[in-house]
C-alpha cells in the first residue's frame, strides 16, 4: 500500500515515514506542495498526508488541486488545532485531520480506517520480521538472526541495527539515532561510536560492501546493500 507523505519539516518527514514503513506501508516522501503534487500524478499512492504549512503550495491548495480530478483520500497534518484550520481542511476535501505532535501508530490506525473505507485492497499489517541479506531482525522478540545462527545483542545495539536495516542504504543522520536509541537528540557520538562497534563485532559484518555499517563524517550512519 503506497502512501504519500509531504512535510517541509525534514525531521518531522523522515520520522514519520521510518515509522510508517515499520507499519507496513510503502512511503515515498515530497517537501514541498508543488513536489507533492507531482509525485501525486507520477506515482498515484493510495493515501496522501499532506502537511498545511508547506512552502510553493500549501496543504489546502493541493487537496484541492487533487480533489479536481481524484478521490484518493488524503489526511492533513498540521501542528494548528484550531477550529478554522480543521473546517478548511474539510472544506478542501481533506478525510481526516491529524494535529501534530501526533502518534505514528493512531496515525497509522487512522490511515487503515481510511483505507478499509474507500478500497477493497487489503491494507497491510505492521512488519514482524526485517530481513537484509543474511540478517533477520524479529522485531516483536527484538532478537536477530544471522544465517541459521541467532545472535544476543543489547536493546540499545538491537534499536540501532532496526533502525539502520529499516533504511538500508540511507544514510540516517545522528540525530534521529540518537532520539532512536535514547529517546531524545542528546546522546554521545562516542557512545555510539562503541555501540555501533559491538554490533559489528557480534554480527562479524563486513567492513566493506553489503552487510557494511558504514560512516558518513558530519552526517550518519548508514547499512550498506552493495
Amino acid at each position: 500500500m503506497k502512501i504519500l507523505l509531504a512535510d517541509d519539516d525534514a525531521d518531522m518527514l523522515d520520522v514519520t515515514a521510518y515509522a510508517l514503513r515499520r507499519e507496513g506501508f510503502n512511503i515515498i516522501v515530497a517537501t514541498d506542495g508543488a513536489q507533492a503534487l507531482r509525485r501525486w500524478r507520477s506515482d498515484e499512492p493510495d493515501l496522501v498526508l499532506l502537511d498545511v504549512g508547506m512552502p510553493r503550495m500549501n496543504g489546502f491548495e493541493v487537496c484541492q488541486q487533487i480533489r479536481q480530478t481524484s478521490q484518493t483520500p488524503v489526511i492533513m497534518l498540521t501542528a494548528a488545532g484550531d477550529e478554522e484550520h480543521i473546517v478548511q481542511g474539510f472544506i478542501h476535501g481533506a478525510d481526516d485531520y491529524v494535529t501534530k505532535p501526533f502518534s505514528p501508530k493512531q496515525l497509522a490506525m487512522r490511515i487503515r480506517a481510511i483505507l478499509r473505507r474507500s478500497t477493497d485492497v487489503r491494507v497491510p499489517e505492521p512488519v514482524r520480521e526485517l530481513t537484509v541479506g543474511d540478517l533477520t531482525l524479529d522485531l516483536e522478540a527484538h532478537r536477530v538472526r544471522k544465517g541459521d545462527v541467532w545472535v544476543q545483542l543489547t536493546p540499545i545495539e538491537f534499536r540501532i541495527l532496526n533502525i539502520l536495516a529499516a533504511n538500508v542504504g540511507r544514510v540516517v543522520s545522528f540525530s534521529r539515532l540518537a532520539d532512536h536509541v535514547w529517546g531524545y537528540d542528546g546522546g554521545d557520538p562516542a557512545v555510539l561510536k562503541t555501540h555501533i562497534s559491538h554490533v559489528r563485532s557480534k554480527l562479524n559484518l563486513p567492513r566493506q560492501g553489503s552487510g557494511a555499517i558504514r560512516v558518513v563524517h558530519g552526517a550518519g550512519y548508514y547499512l550498506s546493500d552493495h
